[in-house]
């Protein structure tokens, strides 16, 4: 399963990928920023996820593309501090027509603003999963990326045609 990570500068995308990825991650950095990707994996056979952290930076948007080309889903990580920063990803995601969650990261391990509070300040419609995660901690990441995983199995069922 191929998965997107994408957020504004600073959310913690980088951080999120390379908390949970079993091989040695890739970074491709300019300066203190994801340039081109950060990109991990994680877990075995059908259960194998391949991370694809996009750089957040709008002037490497133009390198979004080619990561989204064969994506199953996509984490939004969002930092709570800077709720105004994630409406231009947002808009962008919801363009491309992929199942998706809102990764909440908790720095410090504190939710600064309660879940209905950021969604509403998102504009997140329901049936859309908002999570508070820590992008520094494997099993918070891999919570998330569950429920990433779950809403691409139940579209995959949602499209099935119901046996006669």
């Amino acid at each position: 399963m191929k998965i997107l990570v994408l957020g504004p500068a600073g959310a913690g995308k980088t951080t999120a990928v390379h908390a949970v990825s079993e091989i040695a991650p890739v970074r491709t950095d300019a300066g203190d920023t994801t340039a081109a990707l950060d990109f991990g994996r994680l877990g075995e056979g059908e259960r194998r996820r391949y991370l694809f952290g996009a750089p957040g930076q709008a002037r490497f948007w133009f390198r979004w593309p080619d990561l989204v080309r064969g994506a199953d889903a996509a984490l939004v990580v969002v930092d709570p501090r800077r709720i105004a920063d994630a409406y231009p990803v947002l808009d962008a995601v919801e363009g491309l027509r992929l199942p998706f969650v809102v990764g909440v990261n908790c720095f410090d391990g504190l939710l600064t603003r309660p879940l209905h509070d950021v969604r509403w300040a998102l504009t997140v419609r329901d049936g859309i999963p908002v999570h508070p995660f820590d992008a520094r901690d494997p099993a918070s990441v891999r919570e998330v990326l569950d429920l990433v995983a779950a809403g691409v199995t139940e579209g995959a069922r949602a499209r099935q045609p119901s046996p006669l």
